[in-house]
């Protein structure tokens, strides 16, 4: 079955008009785009001060999201990791400067090897399937992941049902590679395994990187 893929452009807290019940589709979301955001800043700043405006539009989190997704069941074994592909990488970021501001990863997994630690099955002890935050910069860039810890989660041992991985990132965790991360930057999520019998069953996922254009 060939991959299905999904991207769309949304906002972490959408303005939602009141739609009749039966016509949800018509739900419209602020900001669609960083037009949007600027609209705003422009008519906020005719009846108070730049620098508060900024920090109203920051604090409410009115950004702009990109998001892709994937949905399809493949497993990696340590074979299949030793030159790492990413099962997703996100659309290049957008923006100017160091525009990210949050980052959310959803993965459902679950690891299927075959493991003799029975203590520890549904733990992630004795666990060696994993997950890896990847970075892709285009040339002539610096390498912002030397350092850095870019382990994602760790799925639970020999627990054969998928399970729901939440990962967030935001800009105030003073995370590095984060801060550094430039327009044109993508990011993935590497499926890793270990250890001969180690399997890692991924069966979808999603990245959704939030942006601000607004320096």
């Amino acid at each position: 079955m060939s991959p299905l893929y999904s991207t769309a452009f949304v906002d972490i807290n959408p303005i939602q008009t009141e739609p009749p019940a039966s016509d949800e589709e018509n739900i419209t979301c602020y900001p669609r785009h960083s037009a949007n955001v600027v609209e705003s800043l422009n008519i906020l700043r005719q009846k108070l001060p730049s620098e508060l405006v900024l920090g109203i539009l920051e604090f409410a989190e009115y950004w702009v999201s990109s998001v892709i997704s994937r949905e399809e069941s493949v497993g990696y074994s340590p074979r299949d990791c030793h030159d790492p592909t990413p099962y997703l990488t996100s659309e290049p970021i957008q923006g100017e400067g160091f525009p990210v501001r949050k980052i959310r990863i959803n993965i459902w997994s679950c690891d299927v090897g075959w493991s003799s630690h029975s203590e520890d099955h549904g733990t992630t002890r004795n666990s060696w399937t994993w997950f890896d935050l990847g970075i892709e910069r285009p040339p002539g860039r610096d390498d912002i992941c030397e350092g850095e810890n870019l382990h994602l989660m760790t799925n639970l041992l020999a627990a054969r049902e998928i399970t729901h991985h939440r990962i967030m990132y935001h800009r105030n965790q003073n995370l590095r590679w984060m801060q550094n991360l430039q327009p044109g930057d993508r990011i993935s999520i590497v499926p890793m395994a270990r250890f001969r019998g180690s399997r890692n069953t991924v069966k979808k996922a999603s990245i959704e990187v939030y942006t601000s254009p607004l320096l």
